[in-house]
């Protein structure tokens, strides 16, 4: 270790933090004291709403890019590609870290690198890809069993340097809140265990900044992709007997927004017979409602349903989904996730509603970086917090 630095000479740090699955109103069980009193102190919005679809990839390259995954590429955490054989699903490194994936958008860690400026990433979607022939200053491929504490530990190590040397931004990714929520429902006490769990290692990475001395020159930008919703068993709707009597028909999304390619089938006679099913609606890709901005993306299936509120599209009704599920309309205020920014140049509110496309222009500002073109607004930036940036 290099040793504290004068708060006063140390550059500015940007830390961008995602806890995956953290429902908006998780932050009232008072599971969180950390969190809540980094939301006393800065920013706090009613809820962040998620991008269509309301899923973990997607959204965490809408966060670092400002544009909706119709753009970004990145439709869903499984898609195939008509250029590529393999198909992307979690779980498949190999194919998640292949750069044809990720041109289509420039995420924040490498308009820093191309604008002068450093990042470090632990761990984000995309990080540890090369994007545009380019990587973080420092990454690690994703290590989903890495404990909280060795994360922070990393972070702090990569931090711990002379700012020549040392990220402009970071991130750090937590999976609990979401693993728990799926495997549980996000009412148990699990979710709450998870919850105090993250917040205890939110406490340990602000301690551990105080001691190099970075605390006070640090922005906190802390997020969630989305939310949860409970899903009772009984209420899966079976994909085959959707298609039933369409046999060309083959599925490549389930759960609360699933969808199948026609494969010559009629498309018609096939939306005809799913106007009939309850709880469940489907579009033509290309006649999806604007606001989920998917449009006719290659990577998108031919037909995509959305579920109503409580149930979701299974591969069988003997294989049910996950207890707790995200994936749902965006506008549903269970998918609505955590936004609170906290800490050196951000004053105090308390916001409505906003959107996961809102978070780039705000690091972006805090980072002192051109934004590229993005879809989001400026409503967190011209809320006045920022007057304080140089």
């Amino acid at each position: 270790f290099f040793g504290p630095q004068s708060s006063l000479q140390a550059k500015p740090l940007v830390i961008l933090i995602g806890i995956d699955g953290f429902r908006a109103d998780y932050l009232s069980r008072g599971h969180a004291p950390n969190l809540q009193a980094l939301a006393n102190q800065g920013m706090h919005a009613q809820g962040l709403v998620p991008v269509f679809p309301t899923v973990t990839f997607p959204n965490h390259l809408s966060l670092v890019t400002g544009v909706h995954p119709g753009r970004h590429g990145i439709v869903n955490n499984s898609m195939r590609d008509p250029q590529r054989e393999q198909r992307f699903q979690l779980g498949a490194s190999d194919v998640i870290r292949d750069p044809f994936w990720w041109t289509d958008a420039t995420p924040i860690w490498i308009s820093l690198k191309q604008q002068g400026k450093r990042s470090a990433t632990l761990f984000w979607p995309g990080s540890d890809v090369r994007i545009q022939g380019l990587y973080p200053d420092d990454w690690l491929p994703y290590q989903h069993g890495m404990p909280h504490q060795q994360r922070i530990d990393q972070l702090l190590g990569w931090l711990d340097r002379p700012d020549e040397v040392r990220a402009d931004f970071a991130t750090l990714y937590f999976s609990d809140v979401d693993s728990m929520g799926h495997a549980r429902g996000p009412d148990s006490e699990e979710v709450n265990q998870a919850i105090a769990k993250v917040d205890a290692s939110i406490g340990a990475l602000l301690t551990g900044l105080k001691r190099i001395g970075l605390l006070e020159r640090t922005s906190f930008v802390i997020v969630a992709d989305h939310g949860m919703r409970f899903v009772p068993m009984v209420n899966t709707i079976e994909a085959q007997s959707l298609t039933e009597g369409f046999k060309k028909a083959q599925w490549q999304w389930y759960g609360a927004t699933a969808g199948f390619d026609l494969n010559g089938e009629d498309e018609t006679s096939v939306l005809s017979q799913l106007e009939k099913t309850p709880n469940v609606r489907c579009w033509p890709k290309s006649r999806l409602p604007t606001r989920f901005a998917l449009n006719a993306h290659r990577r998108a299936p031919d037909v995509i349903c959305l579920t109503a509120p409580g149930y979701s599209i299974g591969a069988s009704r003997f294989r049910p989904g996950p207890l707790g599920q995200h994936g749902f309309d965006p506008e549903d205020e269970q998918m609505h996730g955590l936004f609170i920014a906290s800490g050196y140049r951000i004053g105090k509110a308390k916001l409505g509603l906003v959107n996961v496309l809102d978070v780039y222009p705000l690091l972006c500002a805090l980072s002192g970086i051109k934004p590229g073109p993005h879809q989001g607004s400026a409503v967190i930036v011209e809320a006045g917090l920022l007057a304080k940036l140089p």
